[in-house]
């Protein structure tokens, strides 16, 4: 058998897997980690499917100069490649190092021609060649011993394309393939082919003379527009082939015959994975030498195991005893229809009470009336006595939930680093306990150690936050949150599911009419939900202008159709017909349908999803309904109060980040501009732009509010320059000028950034930190991407740490006072009720009462408060 050599095309399965994966991962230290997550799902897929002898990745090192001077135009207008998948590059480098895989970079060179060399090599040398790559280019490198590796689907489908593949694919053989680019172009590219040339037509050509050559040697033979276009595209149909031509004969060393894999030292492989806590991938990286991923089991104990009047006598004797408890559930994956086998542990410290079905209920009830206890998520624990459903009888009140001691272990793990992406046993067990949880046999073992892993893990999380003067962010804001937001999911919201049915239906006449005029437009009917589809519509059929290229070809997301917008109309009705097909599915049709059994939605508040310390909303997320645009007005519009005789009430804090940069820096006038009751961004305009804010035109006041908001999440002039669509040197001079006007800020800013690099950490006011090792990264990148967070932090951390002390105190009054309203929602800044009409104005009062004075700032917290027969006109 000869040796099979696979080299990968790093870049390729780098924007692949960037667009393909979530962009919710991140490691340890903060850094996005989503595209090293594909990345390393499609590498390990494919190993285990070629089982390769060898491994190669090679990567871009800028272009061909030959290239660039066939076709000046040659990826020019591909756009610069997203901070957080840049920034991922170095990760998967050094993955790939510790796995011993050679990474192979040669400057002014692109990685298809490495590829192409390696496999002239290989193929010198009798070996066989797998070439893993998502580019269409490299079909032509297709041989007997060369084949193509490429993703089909998704990060794990893929398909092997030798010659014959190629031509049935193509119709065309793999040599050809340079001619056929030549012909039809590639937008991915900026290749530009001959016009009016598409797949079908280049392969026909070439079936019937072969190659460019045989093409223009027999040209008298094509008639009319095509041999008009044959004819005046000459010169561009040679030098886009020229580009397309893969070189492989590049001048670098490496010796393929001493390479194999696998050949990695296991103990460096598991400190690189495990730093990064990719250890779904470690675990099969470590198979392929024989070895398995160790766990070891943390030190636990749970023994007796105790059940009915002893488990009941045991937990009664540790509350006496006045012990924090360790409570765990385990439900199985298939529950009986008519017995659910639910398992309660609950974790003493001489032994564990252990119970079934409603017995456990029972006996958790009693621990969260008397009790301390931990849990790994304490709101979802709790909400197995206390439904997220009012038609569901709840076994404690609100009083129970307000006052209960709980000990929430994720939410700890995660005020200690907020930008690991999750909070497990074992991830937490390993990070501070130093192992695992042991190897379960049964639901009742699972449970039985889970339960005693809650108690041990009380003390070393409580002493890492002490440590880590994060104290005061857990057991002030975040903990004490924890059952205001339990009671919030079980009232959950009123919906008027009449309206949503009449708005459900002209949406959907609406969105019709869209396709029609859309395909009118166009000039044909295409799939309008494909984004490849609409790019060809967009990009060939219109010849309109790309502005950014990702995996799949030129990017039709929404911001560049808000671009192309002012070129075309299209663009601006697809855009259209996008949000109401969205909120369509996402509201319309879907919040009638998730109902529970009281006719109400239940959202689900997360607290530990967000790397600022803000609140997300999930199944569904409520915090995602368009605020400023018509459609989701009407959306907002059927959320209604909770009962006949309501009223729905909104109370939102006005800037409030903003108020906290003037706040935390102490700039004088910028705290001037918000005490003196005025027109914030008017004060601005009139200081950024020199004129008398009575003269200050609504032009220059937006313009002075982007530069506010832009100033407090760390903006650019760049960034401000797309925002208001202004040049750049433009946007530059007024970033200038309002640092001159609030010359505080600029200080307050740059020594934001300066401690934030020496503690490797941005705080809020409050103390919730949030880790930025970005910071001291020597990749202008990742420090650019650092230094913003890093100025941002403590205006949105605050802010969020804010509204949170503000639920737990009106949630306390609207108990300690009587109210009979009750808090629905939270979204950011702002606060959401139902309440009877007699409660308005005096729930106004202390709503307002309490957002404007939980925190004392140098400027004042100013809430708005209205209320309306629905949400949209609440708000």
């Amino acid at each position: 058998m000869p040796k099979k050599i696979a080299v990968i095309d790093g870049n390729s399965l780098m924007h692949r897997a960037y667009h393909a994966v979530p962009q919710t991962m991140n490691a340890p230290d903060g850094r996005p980690t989503n595209a090293v997550f594909g990345f390393l799902a499609m590498l390990l897929k494919f190993i285990d499917m070629a089982a390769p002898d060898a491994l190669i990745c090679a990567f871009d090192a800028g272009r061909p100069a030959f290239r660039m001077k066939a076709l000046e135009q040659y990826k020019a207008q591909r756009p610069p490649m997203d901070d957080d998948l840049k920034v991922q590059f170095p990760i998967i480098e050094e993955l790939l190092k510790a796995m011993d895989v050679p990474v192979v970079r040669i400057k002014g060179w692109e990685g298809d021609d490495i590829l192409g060399t390696i496999a002239a090599r290989d193929e010198a040398l009798g070996y066989e060649t797998l070439l893993v790559t998502g580019d269409k280019d490299a079909y032509q490198l297709a041989s007997d011993m060369t084949r193509i590796v490429t993703t089909k689907k998704g990060i794990t489908d893929v398909a092997i394309y030798g010659p014959a593949e190629v031509t049935e694919r193509y119709g065309i053989a793999p040599s050809q393939v340079p001619d056929y680019l030549g012909l039809k172009g590639d937008s991915s590219d900026n290749i530009p082919g001959v016009p009016g040339i598409g797949e079908k037509t280049a392969t026909k050509l070439l079936q019937a003379y072969g190659s460019l050559e045989g093409l223009y040697e027999h040209v008298d033979e094509l008639k009319g527009k095509q041999k008009e276009n044959v004819v005046g595209n000459r010169d561009a149909a040679f030098a886009s082939r020229e580009v397309a031509t893969i070189v492989c004969d590049l001048d670098f060393p490496l010796d393929l015959e001493s390479f194999s894999f696998p050949s990695f030292d296991p103990d460096t492989v598991t400190e690189a994975f495990k730093k990064l806590q990719l250890n779904s991938h470690l675990g099969r990286v470590l198979k392929f030498v024989g070895r398995e991923l160790e766990k070891k089991a943390a030190p636990l104990s749970w023994e007796p195991v105790l059940t009915g009047l002893e488990a009941d006598a045991l937990v009664d004797a540790a509350i006496e005893d006045g012990e924090t408890l360790g409570v765990a559930f385990i439900e199985p994956e298939q529950a009986s229809l008519f017995n659910a086998n639910l398992t309660c542990a609950i974790g003493t410290a001489k032994g564990t009470a252990l119970y079934e079905d409603e017995g456990g209920l029972v006996a958790f009830a009693r621990v969260v009336r008397a009790a301390s206890f931990a849990a790994l998520d304490v709101k979802q624990v709790i909400h197995r006595i206390y439904p997220a459903d009012t038609a569901a009888p709840a076994l404690v009140q609100d009083d129970d939930l307000m006052d209960m001691r709980a000990f929430d272990l994720g939410l700890a793990g995660y005020v200690l680093n907020s930008s690991v992406t999750e909070y497990t046993f074992d991830a937490l067990l390993d990070a501070y306990c130093g192992g695992v949880l042991p190897e379960a046999k049964s639901e009742t073992d699972t449970a039985v150690a889970q339960a005693a892993a809650a108690r041990a893990l009380v003390g070393p999380l409580t002493e890492a936050l002490a440590r880590d003067k994060s104290h005061a962010a857990y057991f002030d804001i975040d903990l004490p949150l924890v059952g205001v937001l339990a009671i919030m999911e079980r009232t959950g919201a009123a919906i008027d599911v009449e309206r949503l049915a009449q708005l459900g239906a002209s949406t959907l006449s609406e969105l019709d009419e869209l396709s029609e005029r859309i395909y009118e437009v166009a000039g044909e009917t295409f799939n309008l939900d494909s984004p490849l589809q609409l790019s060809r519509i967009l990009f060939e059929v219109l010849g309109l202008t790309p502005r950014k290229k990702n995996q799949r070809g030129y990017s039709t997301d929404a911001a560049v159709l808000k671009e192309l917008s002012g070129d075309h109309e299209l663009p601006a009705l697809v855009l259209r017909y996008r949000e109401l097909s969205k909120i369509k599915s996402t509201y319309i049709d879907a919040l009638p349908r998730i109902r529970a059994a009281d006719g109400r939605v239940h959202t689900t508040f997360n607290e530990t999803v967000t790397t600022t310390g803000r609140l997300s909303s999930s199944d569904p997320n409520l915090q995602n309904i368009p605020v400023r645009t018509d459609f989701g007005r009407q959306i907002r519009e059927c959320f209604v109060p909770l009962a006949a005789g309501e009223r729905f009430l909104s109370a939102d804090y006005s800037q409030i980040e903003l108020r906290l940069l003037a706040h935390l820096s102490g700039d004088e006038h910028l705290v001037a501009a918000f005490c003196s009751g005025t027109d914030f961004h008017a004060s601005t305009a009139a200081r950024v732009f020199g004129v008398p804010v009575e003269d200050v035109a609504p032009e220059l006041r937006s313009r002075a509010k982007a530069v506010n908001f832009g100033i407090v999440y760390g903006q650019q002039a760049f960034g401000l320059a797309q925002s208001l669509g202004i040049p750049f040197s433009e946007a530059k001079e007024m970033i200038e000028r309002y640092f001159a006007a609030y010359p505080g800020v600029r200080t307050y800013l740059d020594e934001t950034i300066d401690l934030a690099k020496e503690k490797g950490f941005a705080e809020t006011m409050f103390g919730r930190k949030r880790h930025i090792p970005e910071l001291r990264s020597g990749n202008g990148t990742q420090r650019g991407f650092g230094e913003r967070t890093a100025m941002n932090h403590p205006m949105q951390g605050s802010a969020a740490d804010i509204i949170k002390l503000a639920m737990v105190e009106v949630q306390r009054r609207l108990k300690a006072e009587g109210f009979r309203a009750k808090l629905l929602l939270q979204v950011h800044d702002e606060l959401d009720f139902s309440v009877p009409i007699d409660e308005v104005e005096a729930l106004t009062a202390m709503v307002a009462d309490v957002m404007e004075h939980v925190a004392a700032l140098r400027v004042p917290l100013e809430v708005g408060v209205s209320c309306g027969a629905n949400w949209a006109e609440a708000h």
